[in-house]
């Protein structure tokens, strides 16, 4: 079994590029910081998913719905209300309201 150091220090390889001493000291002063606060990302993440492999898993019960009885239930549903009918002569005077309403004429008779 791998070491915890040296198994970090394999996926840090796999991830990022290592570099030479003398590629390094060729590097200039952003891109040292880029790559420190690439491998400084990685680490914390790293330590982050294995601590929060380490903690016990949440355990959830699922609670049993309660039966209903299907009489009760159809007593406690609202019933649809009927739909109304309106006269041919209601429907002329919405028709004319409507075209008024569009027209912009629409005002309160005296």
């Amino acid at each position: 079994m791998k070491s915890k150091r040296k198994d970090i220090l394999d996926t840090i390889k796999n991830l990022h590029k290592v570099h030479t001493k003398t590629q390094l000291k060729k590097m200039t002063k952003s891109g040292l910081i880029r790559l420190v606060i690439k491998l400084e990302k990685f680490i914390v993440s790293s330590a982050y998913e294995r601590y929060k492999s380490k903690l016990p898993r949440l355990k959830t019960r699922q609670k049993a719905l309660p039966k209903l009885d299907m009489l009760k239930v159809r007593k406690v549903l609202p019933k649809h209300k009927a739909k109304r009918k309106f006269s041919a002569k209601q429907l002329a005077a919405q028709r004319l309201f409507a075209k008024r309403a569009k027209a912009g004429t629409l005002r309160r008779r005296r």
